[in-house]
This record gives C-alpha cells, structure tokens and sequence, in this order.
C-alpha cells in the first residue's frame, strides 16, 4: 500500500473516531436532555398529586394546565376500565414511543399520565443523519488537506533534496579540480616532450600518483552519494561489538607503536548495514593513523544500553578548538593539506558522517579525555 494510500486511510479513521465521539456525544446529550425534560413535567404532576391525594383528579387536571404541559392524562379504575380525561395531540395512552407515569390515588384508581418521545425520537434521527453528513464532509475536508499538505511536504523534501544535490555536484567538483588541474599540466608538458628523460620518468610519477588519488576521490564520492540515496542499503542484524574487535585488530597490525585499550560490551548487537558501520570505523582508526604522532594512545568505548555508543579517542593533537561540536556538512574537511600529505582524498569526515545519519544516530566531534579527539557515536538498535 503506497504511503499517500496510508496517510489518507489513516487520516479517515482519525477524522470519523473525532468526529463520532464529539458529534455523538452532542446527540446523546440532547437527547437525555429532552427525555429529562419529560421525566421532569411527569414529576411535577405527580408532586401536585400527592401533595392533595384525595382530589387527585382535579389536581391533576390543574397541574397540566397551569404549567402548560403536552401530557395526556388517563384514568383506571381497580377493573381495569380507561378512561381518556385529557388528551395531548398524538399522545394516546398505549403505544411506542411514549414516556409513562402511572400513579395509584385511593379507593384503588390510578392515574396514568402520559408524555410523547415522538419528536424527540424524530429529532434524534435527524441529528444522526446530519453526524453522519458531518463526519463524510469532515473526512472529504481532511482527505483534501492531507493531499494538500503531502504534496507540500513532497516538494520541500524535493527541493532539499535538489539543494543537497547541487550542494554536492558542486562540491564534488571542486574537490575534482585540483588534481585534474595537475593531471592537465603534466599531460601538456609530456605532450611537448619539454622534459629531459628523467623528469620525464617523475612527470608520469607525479601523474600516476595524482590518477590514483582521482580515483580514490571518486570511490569516496560515489559512496556519499549513495549513502545519500534512499532504500539503497541492505540493513541485518550485526554484532557491532565484533565488528569494532576486528577492525582494532587490523589497526593493531598496521600501526603497531599505537598503545590501545578497550572497553567493549559483548551484547552490542543492532540493525544496520555492516559495510558501512565497518567503513567508519576503518576511517576513524585511520585518521588516527595518519595524523596523530606514532606514540598516540587509543581508548575505544562501545556500549550497549537503549542505544549502542560508540567512543574513538586520542592522546594526539585533535582539532581546531572551534571544530568541536561543528555539525559536519557536505565534504567537510578540517584540514585540506592533510589529503595531500597522506595521499587520502580528505573525505573521511564526510563519510563517517553520513554512514551515522543513515542509521539515525547521532555523530559528534568532541574534546578527549586523553588529550585529543573523540569520535562519539549513538546509534539505535533497530
């Protein structure tokens, strides 16, 4: 069932619950509120009797009058004979729809006083009808506002997403354009043949270096692009607690001067895609590698409460103060020049980023207890 199906199904049923309760409770109070009415005329006569039981009738016949009351009033004696002393327009004293009193007086008689539901049960019926018309006109109403507001919500989300994409064609871009700034320059001075022999030999160096460099950029860009996308990811159940294990153990080999201590809950387990989540936390331990000195202390955290946190820390230098606490955007880098000192293409940041977002969870940069950069991760379990 397509989501506009859902949202209008849904706000049908919401609608007809509102209205059903308001609407009908409106009824049901005017209702018993005539029907009291009622009761209350049948009360009075019958207080008036009994106030002077011995000229029942008269006193009867008064009470009626005087307070104007639409009753009809009979009389019964001990055998069973009826007799009409008043009567009311459509107010017989046997039938449906009649509200009925009957009192004893002495010497066995009784009087029976009548009230009609006539039209009080004709004005019930029509107020349902008009609840009924009520709640279709409300559900048209709202059907038309959902739509409307939908199709709102779907062309800003367009618009977001059109902005977020030229966001990213131009930063991808710009990213693109110093190396093939380099690739150029190179190219014509080896389609010259201006170089001796040897710094030709470095020219293709230079070129091959810068190639390959293009070509990790653009693996990088494809993956923000298609974290960007939507229903694209293949979400499983994954031992995250693993996942960190194993990729410390890969850290450990390769950058072995680099003291780490952990601290990992075994029953850290969520919903999420595994290449992704193993993508950040390979870029995480990677820039330590790369930009921290070769004595620097790691500490990683992973918890497993309502939510799963993660912590990568270091003893190195960290980032700028006011990087801190920066929500990351686009291809946000906090230091150009560390692409071309470690031939990474700077992006890591951005990924790392992305990846969290697409498992709803929370990414943030903050100030370690060691002295650098902690990396703290909050991610739901499903």
């Amino acid at each position: 069932m397509k989501i506009r199906t859902r949202q209008l199904i849904s706000t049908a049923l919401v609608t007809s619950v509102l209205s059903i309760l308001i609407g009908g409770f409106a009824v049901v109070s005017t209702y018993r509120s005539e029907i009291a009415m009622i009761d209350k005329r049948l009360n009075q006569v019958e207080s008036d009797i009994r106030v002077n039981p011995m000229d029942a009738v008269s006193i009867a016949l008064l009470s009626i009058e005087q307070n104007n009351l639409d009753l009809t009033l009979g009389f019964a004696t001990p055998s069973g004979e009826v007799t009409v002393l008043r009567e009311s327009v459509g107010t017989p004293l046997e039938g449906p729809d009649l509200r009925v009193r009957t009192i004893p007086i002495p010497e066995g008689d009784k009087l029976i006083v009548v009230g009609s539901l006539v039209d009080i049960n004709r004005s019930l019926d029509i107020n349902l009808w008009k609840l009924l018309i009520f709640i279709i006109l409300a559900n048209i109403l709202a059907s038309i506002a959902t739509s409307l507001l939908s199709r709102s919500g779907a062309l800003a989300q367009e618009r977001a997403q059109r902005q977020k994409m030229q966001e990213f064609i131009g930063d991808a871009a710009h990213e693109l354009r110093t190396p093939m700034t380099v690739v150029k320059g190179y190219a014509e001075l080896l389609k010259g043949k201006q170089l001796d022999p040897e710094r030709e030999s470095a020219a293709f160096e230079r070129l091959n270096s810068e190639l390959k460099r293009m070509d990790f950029l653009i693996g990088d860009l494809l993956m923000l692009a298609q974290l960007g996308e939507e229903g694209n990811i293949e979400f499983e159940s994954i031992d995250i607690a693993q996942l960190v294990r194993e990729s410390l153990s890969d850290f450990k080999e390769i950058a072995p001067t680099h003291p780490v201590t952990t601290q990992i809950d075994e029953s850290a387990v969520l919903v999420g895609s595994e290449k992704y989540l193993q993508r950040f936390i390979q870029n995480a331990l990677t820039n330590i590698r790369l930009h921290t000195p070769a004595s620097t202390s790691v500490r990683v955290s992973v918890k497993a409460e309502k939510q799963i946190t993660i912590i990568i820390e270091d003893s190195g230098p960290g980032l700028p103060p006011e990087s801190y606490g920066e929500k990351i955007r686009g291809l946000k880098r906090f230091d150009r020049s560390r692409s071309r000192d470690t031939g990474g293409t700077g992006l890591g940041m951005s990924i790392m980023n992305a990846v969290i977002e697409r498992h709803k969870g929370t990414f943030t940069l903050r100030k370690s207890e060691l002295g650098g950069l902690a990396i703290e991760v909050h991610l739901p379990r499903t």
